[in-house]
């Protein structure tokens, strides 16, 4: 079998240090915990023999909580994989960024939802400005101090009713700095927080169960999609079956028949969810070019950078 895409990720963990305005996390009713490393070995190494390239390490939790993060960036990188996560930047101090290069990180994406301080922490409850924009400033200073190209250093950026104002601001502030930037309207992770409309246009599906990438939770459980983030469309589980399995499964199959027919309604999470009316407005600004045509094209002013 091998997999139409070629990225797959895994979510580590699922605890956090934050509590984001954003983030439904307080609708978070699954178990909090850590990804044991030999599942995640496991895993790794059987999608490997899917034709897997990308192998994106995150979910719903701050990655850098997890003790074995390091470890597994190494072992996915030794298996000639290209490896990135999303953080929030607040756990990046000088040690862990090191330790991170050394182990041979392509990306880190940073969430970065404020151009100061009052307004960062308006979104980002229990985080410190400061702290964070020192540590990523650290981690590029690293960098280029080591002569390495890589990890790629990517500053997201969410337009907020808290912060709508300052987006100019941050642009300003991390565009010579950060490999790349991205500024994007919210999403409504599903059945959390409604910032986007769910009516008024043709619903059609957002192709994520049919083309994936597949998610994994620390759990081992696989959902259709990162947008489920309290598991509620479980449809295996990879310590008791392959990948393999879970994909050519009679539940998975049904859901990608719903898909393929625009029929959601056996699927409420799925019925509810902004992916599938298109919102080409989403994305504000980017300085990537390696962008789908279908979010590029909606672009002004993007001043365009090549991460590859």
């Amino acid at each position: 079998m091998k997999l139409i895409n070629k990225e797959i990720r895994i979510e580590t963990t699922n605890i956090c240090n934050a509590h984001c305005v954003m983030c439904p996390r307080e609708k978070l009713t699954r178990e909090k915990g850590t990804m044991d490393m030999g599942l995640f070995k496991r895993i790794v190494d059987e999608v490997l023999d899917y034709g897997v390239q990308n192998v994106f390490l995150g979910g719903f939790g701050e990655s850098l909580l997890d003790p074995f993060f390091v470890e597994r960036v190494r072992y996915v990188k030794s298996l000639g994989l290209f490896c990135n996560f999303i953080c929030n930047g607040s756990l990046m101090d000088e040690t862990k960024a090191r330790e991170l290069i050394d182990a041979g990180l392509d990306e880190v994406r940073f969430s970065v939802y404020g151009a100061a301080g009052r307004t960062y922490s308006k979104v980002h409850r229990g985080l410190d400005f400061e702290k964070t924009a020192g540590n990523i400033l650290k981690l590029l200073d690293l960098k280029n101090s080591l002569g390495k190209e890589r990890p790629k250093v990517l500053v997201f950026y969410l337009m907020l009713e808290e912060n709508a104002a300052e987006w100019e601001d941050f642009k300003k502030e991390w565009i010579d700095k950060a490999d790349a930037i991205e500024i994007w309207k919210p999403h409504n992770f599903g059945d959390g927080r409604l910032y986007r409309s769910v009516n008024g246009g043709p619903r059609r599906s957002c192709n994520r169960p049919q083309v994936g990438p597949v998610q994994i939770q620390w759990d081992g459980t696989v959902i259709p999609c990162c947008w489920d983030y309290d598991g509620k469309m479980i449809l295996g589980d990879m310590k008791t079956h392959t990948l393999a399995e879970i994909l050519r499964s009679e539940k998975y199959q049904a859901i990608r028949d719903a898909h393929n027919a625009n029929e959601f309604s056996a699927y409420p999470f799925c019925s509810q969810c902004d992916q599938l009316i298109d919102h080409p407005d989403a994305l504000v600004f980017s300085n990537r070019h390696d962008l789908p045509p279908e979010i590029a094209v909606n672009l002004t002013n993007s001043n365009l950078y090549s991460l590859t």
